[in-house]
C-alpha cells in the first residue's frame, strides 16, 4: 500500500512512483483507526482507502483522540512543521476539530444540563460554543499561515473535511468489533447530563457539528485555493457505522472518495 508513516520509507515510496501525488495526512482516528484485527482486516480509516490508489503517495502521522489544538502546539506542531519544510508535500490532509467539540470535558462543557422543553439550540451554551469556534478558526489559521511560509513546496494545498453526524450509542471501541473495551464517547456525557432522548442527543450534536462546518467553510472562502473544505456532513447511513463516532469500512470509503475527488 502507498502509505507509511516512516520518513524513508515515504522517500522509497515517491522513488518507486515519482509521479505520485505526495501526501502529508496529519490528525485524528478518522485517518488513524485501526483494522478490525489490528493489523489485518478491512481498510478502517479515510487513509486506508486513499492509500489503495497507486497515483498517491501518503506520509501518514495521524493518532487516535488527537485535538486540532494538540496538534498545533508543542512537539506535533514542531514535527509537522519540520516535514512540510524538509520534504515536498503536494496536500497536507488534515483532520481535526471533531475531538474538540464532542471529547470529555468538551461535549459536557458546551452542553446544558437537561431541563424539559429544552431544544437543539437552547441546549448549547452559545457563547462557550462560539468561543470554541474561534479557538478552532484560530488553530485552522494558523495552519493555514504556518505552511504557507514554512512549506518546501510553495504550492502545498490543505484539505480537511467536516465528519458526518453520529449516533450516540452505548457502542464504544470494541476489540476484534467483538469484546467491548471502555465506553462510548457521546452517549454516557449526555446520561450524565440528565438527557434520555437520543433523537435530541443526536440533533445537539448535530447543530454542533454544522456550526464547526459553517466556520471551516468561511475560512475557505477567504483562502480560496490552498485551503479546501471537503463538505463530508450528510455523507453516511445509519448502517456505516462502526462504533458510535466511527464509520464502518464502507463508511470511511465514501468519506474518501470525497476526497479523492478532491485529490
Amino acid at each position: 500500500m502507498p502509505y507509511t508513516s516512516d520518513s524513508q520509507q515515504f522517500d522509497e515510496l515517491v522513488a518507486d512512483n515519482p509521479d505520485a501525488k505526495r501526501i502529508l495526512a496529519e490528525g485524528d482516528s478518522w485517518f488513524a483507526y485501526p483494522r478490525r484485527y489490528i493489523a489485518f482486516g478491512k481498510p478502517s480509516n479515510v487513509v486506508h482507502h486513499l492509500a489503495k490508489h497507486d497515483h498517491l503517495a501518503i506520509y501518514a502521522t495521524a493518532s487516535n483522540g488527537d485535538e486540532a489544538v494538540t496538534m498545533m502546539s508543542g512537539e506535533q506542531k514542531h514535527a509537522m512543521m519540520k516535514r512540510i519544510s524538509n520534504t515536498h508535500f503536494d496536500y497536507l490532509l488534515f483532520s481535526g476539530g471533531g475531538n474538540d467539540m464532542v471529547g470529555r470535558y468538551d461535549l459536557d462543557y458546551l452542553v446544558r444540563p437537561f431541563a424539559p422543553g429544552l431544544d437543539r439550540i437552547g441546549a448549547v451554551h452559545e457563547q462557550r460554543l462560539q468561543n470554541k469556534l474561534l479557538q478552532l478558526r484560530a488553530v485552522y489559521e494558523e495552519l493555514i499561515h504556518r505552511v504557507e511560509q514554512f512549506s518546501r513546496n510553495p504550492h502545498t494545498r490543505i484539505i480537511t473535511h467536516t465528519y458526518d453526524y453520529p449516533i450516540p450509542s452505548k457502542r464504544g471501541y470494541a476489540l476484534f468489533d467483538v469484546f467491548p473495551i471502555g465506553e462510548s464517547w457521546i452517549y454516557p456525557v449526555f446520561r450524565s447530563l440528565g438527557y434520555s432522548d437520543r433523537t435530541l442527543m443526536a440533533d445537539v450534536v448535530r447543530y454542533l457539528l454544522e456550526q464547526f462546518r459553517a466556520m471551516l467553510q468561511a475560512l475557505a472562502v477567504e483562502y480560496p485555493g490552498r485551503f479546501v473544505v471537503v463538505d463530508t456532513q450528510g455523507t453516511l447511513a445509519s448502517n456505516h457505522w462502526r462504533n458510535e463516532i466511527h464509520p464502518n469500512s464502507a463508511g470511511f470509503k465514501l468519506i474518501a472518495q470525497k476526497i479523492l475527488a478532491v485529490l
